[in-house]
């Protein structure tokens, strides 16, 4: 199922982390930039991105998948940046010239270094919650869609209908209901025939008169 709003939403954080990538080169445009290496993350982020727009309708493990390679390649870049400040902060910096720079030293970041720190900062936190949004109407489509395909069936399984049994006849014909008599009195033979005879009472022998 396709949706505008998840396109638009996978190419507009494509486009908001490639102004990420490239604003630290063009706001330090003929310098030296610090930042410069924030291109290649932010770079995987865009093409995760790309590839999400095109193929998220191929289910939700794959946009997920997508989003999250986006997303930690976004968080690896700012963390990457942030780190300079901090560095900077904590190791120290050049003094101002014409003083000679210590060794192991680096100077302060520029207004164009400054710049495109932050224009890559808002750009990659923006990108991701935009990818967010994405994400989540993506869900919600299918759910719903989820939701109207159960709602087709039947709420109660179909019952089969029973065929009314045929009634039988009120009335029987005459043959049947009362056989005659010469049909009666083969039965009664047939019946007498087929039972076995009894066997005629065995004679008792007579007694002898008592002796004299």
């Amino acid at each position: 199922m396709r949706d505008p709003r998840v396109m638009w939403a996978y190419w507009v954080a494509c486009g908001l982390t490639v102004v990420g990538a490239v604003a630290p080169l063009v706001t330090s445009a003929g310098t030296h930039t610090r930042f410069a290496g924030v291109a290649v993350p932010f770079g995987v982020a865009a093409v995760a991105f790309a590839v999400s727009a095109l193929m998220y309708q191929y289910g939700r493990p794959l946009a997920v998948a997508l989003y999250f390679i986006a997303g930690m390649a976004i968080v690896y870049g700012i963390l990457a940046m942030v780190a300079i400040p901090i560095r900077l902060a904590v190791v120290g910096t050049c003094p101002p010239s014409p003083l000679q720079c210590p060794v192991g030293f680096e100077p302060a970041l520029t207004d164009g270094e400054n710049s495109g720190f932050d224009v890559a900062i808002f750009c990659g936190i923006l990108a991701v919650f935009v990818g967010f949004y994405g994400l989540l109407v993506l869900f919600r489509r299918r759910s719903m869609a989820a939701r109207k395909q159960m709602a087709t069936w039947p709420a109660e399984a179909p019952t089969k209908t029973v065929a009314p049994a045929q009634s039988e006849p009120a009335a029987t014909s005459p043959a049947l209901s009362s056989p005659s008599p010469e049909q009666s009195r083969s039965v009664a033979d047939a019946e007498v025939a087929g039972e076995p005879k009894e066997l005629p009472a065995p004679v008792e022998p007579l007694e002898l008169p008592p002796p004299a």
